[in-house]
């Protein structure tokens, strides 16, 4: 049987220390699956949505992976996605099968392309269309696309049938759509374009597909209001975690961790790799190395359903990447101050897990939306839940229209000086819709920062209240400095 030691160390090698998909590529032996994500990969299915840390640039990069792909075909039972050729249409790596962010800019800013245009040039290439390859450029082969919509419609009707002789599909991916330009208004044009592409393909074609892995946010704004739009929309798939996958990943970890502890593991939990259990079978697990309680007894709550619960965000989700995060930490908490007690993870430690995961967050959103962070920057000290107007004049004293304005208006700037230098260069992240109080609000909805009680107050989701500084009566404690 482990002991406490053992599974502190199992815990330490099981949960990565880097748990975002930027810098912890995925690997066939630690690879997972939630079943909530199988229909995600069907190549007909044209959006994936999903907030940051749920998987989007994960299943990016694994359907790329010959290998990982074929972990999905077997464990998800999906011998057709063996018959598809995933190809990157746009992401994070800056690669020649696509325009950077700042070539983006000058086609659709400068040069005044249509954003569908620009997309199918990018589509046409990666499908392996010759002609349109062998020009120098993107822009030279917009303006290809843009100046022969016959020949475009050809080309597409030609490697549509020279895929269906060969029985295979050619699905080309989009990720990381938020660094698509600085400038809200632009990226949703981009994206606009690129939904329209989408559609094309699914209703002109049987073999050419796109996928877009996108935040709510973005596609909302981004607007599908279009004739036909409802083809892409009616097949959506909204990438998400309850409780079980998250500690069904947890328990998968262990049991491929790099160490011999994970066979133990394996035999006295009765788990294995790639498993997903109910919460019946995950609790007795869980009680391996925490306790069953967030304290001596039941008033502190339950601890299967408080970690999760406190670690997700307005949309009621908590992403594998705060649920990870936190329990590494409360790990190495557990062993440096709680080191005799009988588990593995002491519920105090777990709390300061919630709170390191929460600063995370903060951080992840000040690199994605730095307008959020000054959005919430002036409700420090408050507490919630907290009325809209009260918020409203907080935003107002702070002067919040105007920074985020000015903000806005450098970024234009800096994105028109150096628009000429290499495509390689990323953008600053994407502003709000709309500087407007009323507005910012929706859109702080959208990212599932601000919650709506009944009565119309705003509540703020524990992951961003504790680390953003803002109270509530009975929550987890603030972050002390």
């Amino acid at each position: 049987m482990l002991s406490t030691i053992d599974y502190r160390e199992l815990l330490a090698k099981a949960v990565p220390a880097a748990t975002d998909a930027d810098t912890e590529e995925p690997r066939p032996e630690t690879f997972f699956t939630p079943h909530q994500h199988r229909r995600a990969l069907d190549a007909n299915v044209s959006i994936v949505q999903g907030g940051r840390g749920v998987g989007k640039t994960w299943w990016f990069r694994a359907l790329q992976d010959d290998q990982l792909r074929k972990v999905a075909i077997q464990r998800y039972a999906l011998p057709e996605l063996d018959r598809v050729d995933c190809l990157p249409g746009f992401g994070t790596l800056r690669t020649n099968d696509y325009p950077g962010p700042r070539m983006l800019h000058r086609l659709v800013e400068q040069l005044q392309f249509d954003p569908e245009d620009i997309w199918t040039a990018v589509a046409l290439h990666g499908f392996g269309f010759a002609k349109v390859s062998a020009l120098d450029g993107w822009e030279a082969r917009t303006r290809w696309v843009q100046d022969h919509p016959d020949a475009v419609e050809d080309a597409l009707f030609e490697l549509d049938k020279s895929r269906g002789a060969s029985r295979r599909v050619g699905l080309l991916l989009f990720d990381a759509l938020d660094r698509l330009n600085s400038d809200r208004a632009i990226a949703d044009r981009l994206t606009n374009g690129l939904l329209r592409l989408a559609l094309t393909l699914r209703t002109s074609t049987r073999n050419l597909r796109a996928k877009l892995f996108i935040r709510h946010d973005m596609f909302e704004s981004a607007g599908g209001e279009f004739p036909d739009a409802s083809k892409l929309t009616n097949n959506m798939v909204v990438l998400e975690w309850d409780a079980e996958s998250l500690y069904s990943l947890l328990f998968h970890l262990m049991c491929t961790a790099d160490t011999d502890l994970r066979k133990q593991f394996a035999a006295e939990a009765g788990w294995h790799e790639g498993k997903e259990g109910s919460a019946e079978e995950l609790t007795p697990v869980l009680h391996l190395i925490a306790s069953e309680y967030m304290g001596k007894n039941y008033r502190k709550g339950r601890t299967y359903s408080w970690i999760p619960k406190h670690l997700a965000d307005g949309h009621g989700q908590a992403s594998p990447r705060s649920f990870l995060s936190a329990l590494g930490q409360a790990n190495e908490r557990s062993k440096q101050t709680y080191a005799n007690h009988e588990r593995a993870l002491h519920w105090d430690a777990i709390r300061e897990g919630v709170q390191h995961a929460s600063e995370i967050r903060v951080r992840e959103v000040a690199e994605d939306t730095p307008w959020v962070k000054r959005a919430l920057a002036p409700l420090r000290g408050q507490q919630v839940p907290i009325e809209v107007r009260a918020v409203q004049d907080l935003w107002n004293q702070a002067d919040l229209g105007g920074l985020l304005k000015a903000e806005t208006a450098r970024t234009g700037d800096l994105v028109a000086s150096e628009s000429d230098q290499s495509e390689n260069d990323t953008l600053v992240p994407t502003g709000p819709t709309d500087p407007a109080p009323d507005r910012l609000i929706l859109d702080l909805k959208d990212h599932g920062i601000f919650t709506e009680r009944a009565d119309g107050r705003l509540d703020l989701p524990d992951v961003y209240r504790i680390a953003f500084g803002v109270g509530r009566k009975g929550g987890v404690p603030l972050l002390r400095h």
